[in-house]
């Protein structure tokens, strides 16, 4: 990769020097845009906005750029959609937890509530 990367610098060089009107700047930057096997920019933020609203889809992208994916940069991809699955559903968790403690209803009194205590307190 170096050596082709190289020897285009060098072609590139030598077209400067026979025209002055050529931006040789330009020519780099989209030869190594063109050559970079890498995933889109719009489809990162994508699979990172799904892993953090839905982290069992962030599971399943990751194991899609873990495995099937052949991108530069799928490794790396995989790798932050689950951080981000698993950071989320440990936020939840810990929201849950808190919400339910602070409800002062622990576990045991949820579960002995009858579906006829639901209904006078709705109907009413």
């Amino acid at each position: 990769m170096t050596d082709k990367l190289e020897q285009e610098v060098n072609e590139y060089a030598k077209l400067a020097k026979e025209n002055s009107q050529i931006d040789v700047a330009s020519l780099m930057m989209h030869a190594l845009n063109e050559k970079s096997n890498n995933v889109s920019s719009k489809m990162k933020w994508w699979v990172y906005m799904l892993s953090v609203g839905i982290p069992m889809l962030g599971f399943l992208f990751a194991a899609y750029y873990y495995f099937f994916n052949d991108k530069d940069d799928a490794q790396q991809v995989a790798n932050i959609c689950i951080f981000l699955s698993i950071l989320c559903v440990g936020i939840f968790w810990i929201t849950g937890k808190i919400m339910l403690s602070s409800s002062g209803a622990n576990l045991q009194q949820i579960e002995q509530i009858t579906p006829q205590e639901i209904h006078n307190t709705i109907g009413n």
